[in-house]
């Protein structure tokens, strides 16, 4: 697949989220909007109610940094979210990532599972065959502004060499000096939050990164 930086929306309230997503939608149709639950992770993040109808906007995921993803899913169809991520953190079990994955379908989205850094590389290889993407956290989640952990381009190199059809995307620590050493790793897709919106013109910025992830 051609290789992608999506933008990602971070925010804390409904004004930080209504200005940040003001910014990329003059850039781009492709956006990640975070949410988050404060059990999860630490920080409370805008609310599902706050956003508006995506239909017709773009091409919109969902990352969700959330204790119990399932309770979110028909409400994302409904607001036209396309994709949707979620932490194999918030069940730490097979059998219910397994039935949010069918569930996930069945409302037509594209599920994909999100690992911290810390999780096996194992659970990671078995989980890997269950759906079309997953995404490795450069990052522990919940906090924007952090280093990438330098060990998630060998989870990519590694994951790559025994699935070579999986797509792998990566969220966190994602910046002009990381971008190309995770295209070399092996990664297909790339998210970028404070990197691109908080710049002085996100639109060079965002062209930095899809200049340097080939």
């Amino acid at each position: 697949m051609k290789k992608q930086v999506i933008p990602t929306v971070f925010a804390r309230s409904k004004k930080e989220f209504d200005d940040k997503f003001g910014k990329l939608l003059k850039i781009t149709r492709n956006i990640q909007i975070d949410f988050m639950d404060g059990v999860f992770v630490e920080a409370k993040g805008v609310m599902l109610d706050d956003i508006p109808s995506l239909k017709g906007k773009g091409i919109f995921e969902a990352h969700l940094m959330v204790e119990n993803p399932e309770a979110y899913i028909h409400r994302l169809k409904a607001k036209g979210f396309k994709k949707v991520l979620f932490h194999y953190e918030s069940y730490n079990n097979f059998d219910r990532v397994q039935r949010l994955v069918t569930n996930i379908r069945f409302l037509g989205m594209e599920p994909f599972v999100v690992f911290n850094p810390k999780t096996s590389f194992d659970r990671v290889a078995q989980l890997s065959y269950l759906v079309k993407g997953v995404m490795f956290m450069g990052v522990n989640p919940g906090r924007e502004n952090q280093k990438m952990n330098p060990n998630v381009c060998r989870r990519i190199s590694n994951l790559r060499m025994i699935n070579k059809k999986i797509i792998i995307q990566v969220d966190g620590g994602v910046n002009d000096k990381t971008v190309k050493d995770l295209a070399e790793a092996g990664a297909d897709i790339v998210n970028s939050g404070s990197f691109v919106v908080n710049s002085r013109d996100p639109k060079k910025a965002l062209g930095i990164l899809e200049k340097n992830f080939k």
